[in-house]
């Protein structure tokens, strides 16, 4: 599954977290209502 992403390898916990950290703090203030594909571009195949 790795290689069939756009990015060529799979995503490591470090990166998942840095969305969820960002999401979660005041940063994202004017985003509301959307859904984050954390999954290396697979979902735009």
């Amino acid at each position: 599954m790795a290689l069939s992403n756009s990015m060529g390898r799979a995503g490591t916990p470090e990166e998942i977290a840095e969305l969820a950290l960002f999401l979660s703090s005041s940063k994202p203030s004017f985003i509301t209502g959307t859904a984050a594909a954390i999954d290396g571009g697979i979902s735009w195949h």
